[in-house]
């Protein structure tokens, strides 16, 4: 019994130091599997909606743009810009609310 357990922690701890090097190589690399880093997805689909052209918003007048598009743009900037808290992204609200 002390050989089997004296065995498993020498392999564990020789497993260490490749267990940490892996780790360590993803948290440097925060870009997903397609090079592109989750925060950037975040800030697209923010802009996507701040605009008005998210998928759920085209879904209904594809392939032509909706009518009401300028409308749906203002009623969310005026959300965005009356409660400061929710834009997590103060640059993107202000570059397409400013138009």
């Amino acid at each position: 019994m002390k050989r089997a357990l004296t065995l498993c922690l020498l392999s564990l701890a020789a497993a260490l130091p490749a267990l940490t090097s892996v780790s360590a190589h993803a948290a440097a690399d925060p870009a997903g599997r397609h090079g592109v880093a989750p925060i950037q997805i975040k800030a697209q689909l923010y802009r996507a909606w701040l605009n008005g052209t998210t998928a759920t918003d085209e879904k209904n007048s594809y392939p032509f743009a909706p009518s009401n598009r300028a409308e749906v743009s203002a009623s969310r900037c005026g959300y965005v810009l009356g409660n400061p808290g929710a834009s997590e992204f103060p640059a993107i609200t202000r570059s397409v609310c400013s138009q």
